[in-house]
């Protein structure tokens, strides 16, 4: 009977070592065959989360009143269902229908004040995971590119390019209709149009902690621009430069945006779907707080130092349209027609441009 009791404790201990020594060879053989899906999927399932964590939280801006509402809202809901559960079970109480010595408990409120946090939260998860997903299926441009592994960088890096059309048309539909085109005063550049579109990048408070009165690297302003926002750097791209201070990795069209300009989206003869707004630069890349960040799209694509260029080896660079479309463009384009693209009043003819992916 011992020995009975012996081999039956280990065996899970036999079973278990035999595991572990079919799972290291297994992986040594799926690492030398260049299969890494399955070690990548079980390191990302262990330590995505926090990977996630570590990439999103510097970007997140704590808002008090948001924090006080949520608190307020969820002591009133908490009340409200501790009050309909006592009400309940005194009615089930004097139908006879529970004993008289039951009474609906705290506990049980905060278990369905949890699940209903839970319940409303994942419902916002599936509708988002459903809507992008439509959109990557039925969406315009295409959710497939030719090499696998640019294709979540080039489409993230859009995601972001319009995102940063959508605030830049929408503060020039604001109380002055001017483009953002940075803050300047007495002719000094004090603050970049990134800063001039963050509220309408859900960074509202975070815009209101600047003075814009000091220079953007001034000691009063510095410590709040050595911050870096995803929406201004692609996945992968290095965050802060030498000094610390945030990247943006996007820059705008200088003969649209110049510094100090009052010039209005109304004012391009040329169209706003014929117009580059900007795109991507990959190459002596400014803090986004910088006031001067404006480029020339007619020096070419991915051809100069001071030029558009996407931050990877894939012969082009997202741009985006002052109509809010972005488009994936090769840096073999015609440079005539790149330049009728760059300059807002022109008149030339572009309708040999297919545009790009």
């Amino acid at each position: 009977m011992e020995n009975e009791a012996v081999a039956t404790t280990r065996k899970p201990r036999r079973w278990q070592g035999e595991l572990v020594g079919f799972t290291l060879p297994a992986i040594i053989v799926l690492m030398c065959a260049g299969v890494m899906f399955p070690i990548q999927a079980v390191f990302y399932l262990a330590v995505g989360w926090f990977l996630f964590l570590k990439r999103v939280l510097p970007a997140v801006t704590v808002s008090l009143s948001g924090i006080i509402t949520a608190v307020v809202f969820l002591a009133l809901l908490a009340l409200f269902i501790q009050l309909l559960g006592t009400h309940l079970f005194r009615l089930l109480r004097n139908q006879e229908q529970i004993p008289a010595s039951r009474y609906w408990q705290k506990r049980w409120t905060g278990v369905c004040l949890l699940l209903l946090v839970v319940a409303f939260t994942g419902g916002f998860a599936v509708v988002g995971v459903a809507h992008q997903s439509a959109w990557m299926v039925t969406g315009k441009q295409a959710a497939i590119e030719t090499t696998r592994g640019q294709s979540a960088w080039i489409l993230s890096s859009r995601y972001s390019l319009r995102r940063i059309g959508l605030g830049v048309v929408n503060y020039s539909t604001g109380a002055d209709h001017h483009i953002p085109s940075g803050i300047f005063r007495n002719g000094q550049p004090l603050h970049s149009w990134e800063t001039e579109i963050l509220p309408f990048l859900d960074q509202s408070e975070y815009r209101q902690k600047i003075d814009e009165t000091q220079p953007w690297n001034s000691k009063r302003n510095s410590e709040l621009f050595k911050h870096a926002f995803t929406a201004f750097i692609p996945p992968g791209a290095e965050q802060y430069n030498r000094q610390g201070y945030g990247l943006s990795y996007y820059s705008l069209n200088n003969h649209v945006f110049s510094p100090g300009s009052d010039a209005r989206l109304d004012d391009i003869p040329d169209g706003l779907s014929n117009t580059l707004m900007g795109g991507e630069v990959s190459s002596r890349v400014r803090a986004w707080g910088d006031p001067i960040n404006f480029r020339d799209p007619a020096r070419g694509i991915s051809q100069h130092d001071d030029g558009f260029g996407g931050p990877w080896r894939s012969g082009g660079a997202n741009m985006l349209f002052l109509d809010g479309s972005a488009r994936f463009i090769n840096k073999d384009i015609d440079p005539a027609i790149l330049k009728a693209l760059a300059t807002p009043d022109g008149g030339e003819d572009v309708s040999d441009f297919q545009g790009g992916r």
